[in-house]
């Protein structure tokens, strides 16, 4: 049977239900998607919460490898799955809150909860599945987003995906994400089931069906039940709502306070419910890193508040929050126009600190075109504030907290010397002032940055003593692993970076950045099909990765498979067209197929690109060589050797074409330079070498050097040095 993911569309939820696929023996879970139910991750977060207390019972390995996935998505299910994976971030009490989760961070909990279901529907597991997502059109976008890497990931023989929509879809992704992966099937028309008009109800029976309108979280298509609720006067809806939220409420699952809670507090009678609900749902999305719903909770609550002493908490929750969800998205703009209005509408010193700082990040951190000197002008008057606070303890941790701002500014500017003074000050201060146990969290982030810094400025034994000690303060944190292995790889530590990675990759769900790095590890140390793998997956959950394409190319071509170099090379340009190193590539394949035109003209876009790329110089005055232009050859490694004056083989190519031409005292000097720098084949620098001393008449050197020639082993030039020596 041919298996595709469908779109299944209808009018109405009754048509669509009559038009759902036959199950068979596959394992079946029907999802209602809507937003207004659960807010952020509804579909997949009633998927898990039907999947996993089975998956607990008979694979918990299973369960604990994916845990973050799992409660971050469902965290009803603490109750079934025990949370083993905190860090100094989760647990931090929301006035030590300073750091905030990457807007990639879902994109990652999509793709660790993919590889969850893969694993799952294979046969020695749960077999295969289906999987509905009803409502699908008024998902909230993280459903839309799963679903997108859901399709486009899985096989349908594995997990077949239906989503069902009706007519008018909230997500534009979604949209795209079906037309892509999905084949559309349109649900048959049924007749409209004749009903009594509401005007011929009694209120007994409209409230029946008002009733069922509530308590399916407005989300209801039957025309009886929102005919009958718009029938009711404003009171006895607003009793409903206050009826169904309580009742949510009681059942104390977190989930319900994203969707269905703030959106009948915003529909009932108490005004004081509504702020509080949305502010509930406000502060658990911003701590979970769940931006576009922040954003809208924070639209939502600003209405029911102002700038007055009553409100001023509130409103600069429902403002700060959003501004901070907006620049992580890299909406700068808008951010800071609500800086500015907070500016503009109160002299609370608190909140012109915190806009002072976040301001000053949005010009050296998040804006494309960054400021450093406003940036400096910003968190200079943050540091001043913080100066004037009374409480000798929060004048610390704030003056060392913007201070901490300023280092990043110095660093940005090329000064790490004294970004590094202000965090050795910045930690010391805090020792001095608060106790062993306060702002554990900034302590840590102050002795990463330190780390960081160490980093930049070379000094890397102390950098990894800095990362080991923040590893032991937050030990289930990724970056940390995953930034101590990129130092240890810079080191040449590669067996110590690959534990690294190995261990972020343990404690975190799956990002990009790491299986690319541990793929590079793996070519660096020779092992092929590892890095080939890590290549592939990294590739599998980030199919825009232009460099992902360029290495796994460079390992095709390495292999002589030119056919899926040239694959990936085209597939990387469609994204990177400007990326040099896949015009370098694609040059290589065109020589090794004998294209040497076409290859000239992509080694000479590379150089355009990149003007530095060591590879197109070599390769390009290899191609000039051929083409017996040999001035243009040496000219063209003249401008290589300028970029890169430690490149031992720009220097013996050079060389190769000095002596072709007869300039034997310049060619001994670079074959000599290319010895020096350690070639890789000293064997053919000491004969090329000793040829050259032969034509200038200094026989005995030359001599010399074909004997350290044939020391090296067995040699293709046997009868020639024979025969001179003779």
């Amino acid at each position: 049977m041919n298996l595709s993911h469908t779109w299944l569309s209808g009018t109405s939820l009754r048509e669509r239900e009559q038009a759902y696929p036959p199950s068979g023996d596959r394992g079946f879970f029907v999802l209602d998607a809507h937003r207004l139910q659960r807010g952020p991750y509804t579909g997949t977060g009633e998927l898990l919460r039907q999947l996993i207390p089975t998956v607990q019972e008979r694979w918990p390995e299973l369960v604990q490898y994916h845990v973050v996935e799992i409660l971050s998505i469902a965290p009803e299910l603490q109750t079934v799955v025990p949370a083993s994976r905190e860090t100094l971030t989760s647990l931090a009490v929301p006035e030590e809150r300073t750091r905030f989760y990457s807007r990639l961070r879902t994109l990652r909990l999509a793709n660790g909860l993919v590889d969850l279901l893969k694993k799952l529907a294979l046969p020695e597991y749960l077999g295969p599945l289906d999987v509905l997502y009803e409502q699908a059109h008024g998902c909230d976008p993280l459903d839309a987003e799963f679903l997108a890497v859901l399709m486009r990931r899985v096989d349908p023989a594995l997990v077949r995906v239906t989503v069902s929509t009706g007519t008018e879809i909230m997500e534009p992704s979604l949209v795209e994400a079906l037309e892509r992966y999905a084949v559309k099937v349109e649900a048959p028309a049924l007749a409209p089931v004749a009903g009594k008009p509401v005007t011929e109800m009694s209120s007994e029976e409209r409230l029946v069906l008002a009733r069922r309108y509530a308590e399916s979280n407005g989300t209801s298509d039957v025309s009886e039940e929102i005919g009958a609720y718009n029938s009711l006067e404003e009171k006895q809806r607003q009793a409903l709502h206050d009826e169904v939220a309580d009742r949510l409420v009681a059942t104390e699952e977190i989930t319900w306070q994203l969707g269905a809670v703030p959106w009948h507090r915003e529909r009932g009678s108490s005004e004081e419910k509504a702020i509080k609900a949305l502010r509930a749902g406000l502060d658990y999305c911003i701590d979970m890193g769940y931006y576009l719903a922040t954003i809208d909770f924070g639209d939502r609550g600003r209405p029911y508040v102002d700038w007055s002493e009553k409100h001023l908490t509130d409103i600069w929750a429902f403002t700060t929050k959003r501004t901070t969800s907006l620049a992580a998205l890299g909406r700068t703009e808008e951010a800071e126009e609500l800086y500015n209005e907070a500016r503009a509408s109160t002299d609370n010193m608190s909140i012109h600190l915190a806009a002072a700082y976040a301001t000053s990040m949005l010009y050296t951190r998040h804006r494309v075109n960054r400021d450093h000197g406003i940036a400096r002008e910003w968190i200079m008057k943050a540091i001043d504030i913080a100066g004037q606070i009374s409480d000798p303890k929060k004048r610390a941790f704030h003056t060392v907290f913007n201070r901490n701002g300023l280092a990043l500014i110095e660093l940005q500017t090329g000064n790490p010397e004294e970004a590094l003074r202000l965090v050795n000050s910045g930690l010391e201060h805090l020792d001095d002032e608060l106790d062993h146990q306060e702002h554990l969290l900034h302590r840590s982030v102050l002795l990463y940055n330190k780390a960081q810094i160490l980093g930049a400025m070379k000094r890397f034994d102390e950098a990894i003593a800095d990362y080991t000690e923040v590893i032991e303060l937050d030990p289930n944190y990724p970056e940390y692993h995953f930034d101590r292995g990129n130092l240890y790889s810079r080191m040449g530590l590669l067996d110590l970076a690959l534990k690294d990675y190995e261990r972020a990759m343990e404690i975190s769900p799956p990002f990009p950045e790491l299986y690319f790095n541990r793929a590079n590890a793996y070519n660096r140390m020779g092992l092929r099909d590892k890095a080939l793998a890590d290549y592939d997956y990294l590739l599998e959950i980030d199919p825009e990765h232009a460099d992902g394409y360029l290495n796994r190319a460079t390992l095709f071509y390495e292999d002589g498979d030119l056919e899926a170099a040239r694959r990936d090379v085209e597939a990387g340009l469609k994204i990177a067209a400007d990326l040099a190193g896949l015009h370098c590539t694609l040059g290589l394949i065109e020589m090794a197929e004998g294209n040497n035109e076409q290859a000239e003209q992509h080694l000479t876009r590379a150089l355009q690109e990149d003007p530095s790329l060591l590879e197109a110089h070599a390769n390009l005055a290899v191609l000039l060589f051929e083409k017996e232009d040999v001035e243009a050859a040496i000219e063209q490694l003249n401008v290589g050797i300028s970029h890169h004056p430690e490149a031992h083989v720009l220097y013996f190519n050079r060389a190769w074409a000095l002596q072709a031409v007869g300039r034997f005292e310049q060619a001994v000097s670079d074959y000599t330079e290319a010895l020096r720098l350690q070639t890789d084949d000293p064997a053919e620098v000491y004969f090329q070498r000793g040829a050259c001393l032969l034509q200038l008449g200094r026989r005995d050197e030359g001599l010399l050097d074909w004997k350290q020639h044939l020391a090296f082993g067995e040699s293709p030039y046997q009868e020639e040095i024979q025969g001179a020596m003779v």
